[in-house]
């Protein structure tokens, strides 16, 4: 870093009586506020205004581009490129900090049209790589009109966050019921094929996942969340999806299902077989909507193993046949 500066290490000693060390933090304090003035420099490091004018040329010499501005609210700058390409940021590293700027550009809740401080960041970042930057997005949408209110709930938690304050909501629990909850939110989490809220719930006194989908009259409160995010769960508490144990399971499925079905589950064996269907292995949690799920692909599949999902299936499925009769 700063290989001209280090390159020329004597000029800069023998033109100046400046250290080393302070022309590092003279620089370092260039690139983090933007602007200074001689005044300030001054006082700063005990010299006089006319030492930090013979530091600037000395700089200048040495290949670090600072500059004066004349005028009202001038100073001294420095080259917003210059800053950037004397960081330790590569080619690659800077490509892949402007890919996830530009995609957590969907995920800020605002309306397209708006700009937004995401879209702001990645526009002056893609002047600074020559490879194309636009070869990731990312939309947690539905593929429905609801998509912008799904944005809207997102952009609301993410502020919540962000501003550190609580949120209240209504939650639709997985056993029916409807339930007021006040969470100190810490952050958002996409795990399998959902998006979750993680945080502190007042009512359980613990952390908790809450799922987006299940969320309702979302309202961020002016009350502080000050309960801070404690280390991260291996497995979140309160999502069943996680806590509960995985059981593998072995099926025969139609061979125009078997896409449908790697949408929801990891498959590790598939084995195409002559009489159009396809024998399958897959890993599953053991939870209660797991035979609803494998119920919704009809009879286009056969659980074959374990026999007590194959029989939970088979007597789900006689329950609706008695119902519509």
């Amino acid at each position: 870093m700063f290989l001209n500066m280090t390159s020329n290490r004597h000029i800069l000693c023998y033109n100046t009586s400046m250290q080393i060390d302070q022309l590092f933090e003279f620089v370092y304090i260039l690139i983090d506020k933007k602007q200074v003035t001689a005044k300030e420099m001054a006082e700063r490091f005990g010299v006089s205004t006319r030492t930090i004018y013979r530091w600037m040329e000395a700089l200048s010499l040495s290949g670090v581009p600072v500059y004066s501005l004349k005028g009202r609210g001038g100073g001294i700058a420095i080259s917003e490129k210059f800053a950037m390409d004397n960081t330790v940021l590569s080619e690659d590293e800077r490509l892949a900090i402007i890919s996830s700027v530009k995609a957590l550009e969907n995920l800020s809740g605002k309306n397209g049209a708006a700009i937004t401080p995401e879209r702001k960041a990645a526009d002056k970042l893609s002047r600074l790589v020559t490879s194309d930057t636009d070869w990731l997005e990312v939309d947690f949408a539905p593929w429905s009109p609801e998509g912008s209110e799904v944005r809207n709930l997102f952009g609301i938690l993410r502020d919540s966050i962000l501003k550190k304050r609580q949120i209240t909501f209504d939650y639709f629990t997985g056993d029916g019921r409807i339930e007021k909850r006040i969470v100190h939110p810490w952050k958002l989490v996409f795990r399998g094929q959902s998006w979750y809220l993680f945080g502190w719930c007042t009512s359980r006194k613990a952390e908790r996942f809450f799922k987006l989908t299940r969320m309702r009259n979302l309202v961020m409160t002016s009350k502080n969340a000050n309960i801070e995010r404690s280390a991260y769960p291996q497995r979140g508490a309160g999502t069943p999806e996680y806590s509960a144990p995985l059981i593998q399971i072995k099926a025969k499925i139609t061979k125009e299902k078997i896409s449908y079905l790697m949408d929801s589950f990891i498959c590790s064996q598939i084995k195409v077989q002559k009489n159009g269907f396809v024998n399958v292995t897959f890993t599953a949690p053991d939870t209660p909507w797991l035979c609803e799920i494998l119920l919704s692909f009809g009879a286009q599949i056969k659980i074959t193993s374990p026999a007590r999902v194959k029989n939970k299936i088979a007597e789900m499925a006689g329950n609706i046949s008695e119902l519509y009769k």
